[in-house]
């Protein structure tokens, strides 16, 4: 499996945003975005991610994006959550941007419980 994230760079006036929106529904894109949000509550599940904006120089290009994530608290009997923004930059490599595959998050074990 390639270690980076090949996207191909659109015509010129195209607009980025529904552009990289599209990439992250139809295609491999997503592999280079951060989905990750354990770090906010150890029970949080991303309930949405949006594109909000995108920035492309001659030198690459920098996609915002939003994770979204609720969870729910039984003992207080309520749901916390948040939106946090997040950016991923990619390089100009020929025709194409090169993206580096978003790390995975680190998994959890029974031993991390007790």
């Amino acid at each position: 499996m390639p270690a980076d994230i090949r996207v191909p760079i659109p015509a010129p006036g195209e607009y980025l945003q529904l552009y990289f929106n599209e990439m992250v529904e139809n295609d491999g894109f997503g592999l280079a975005l951060d989905f990750s949000v354990a770090e906010f509550d150890e029970l949080a599940q991303m309930t949405d991610l949006q594109v909000t904006g995108a920035e492309a120089t001659e030198a690459g290009v920098a996609v915002h994006y939003t994770v979204s994530w609720e969870a729910f608290h039984a003992c207080d009997d309520r749901t916390v959550g948040r939106e946090n923004a997040r950016v991923v930059r990619g390089t100009v490599d020929g025709c194409d941007w090169l993206f580096e595959r978003a790390a995975p998050s680190a998994g959890r074990s029974t031993v991390d419980e007790f």
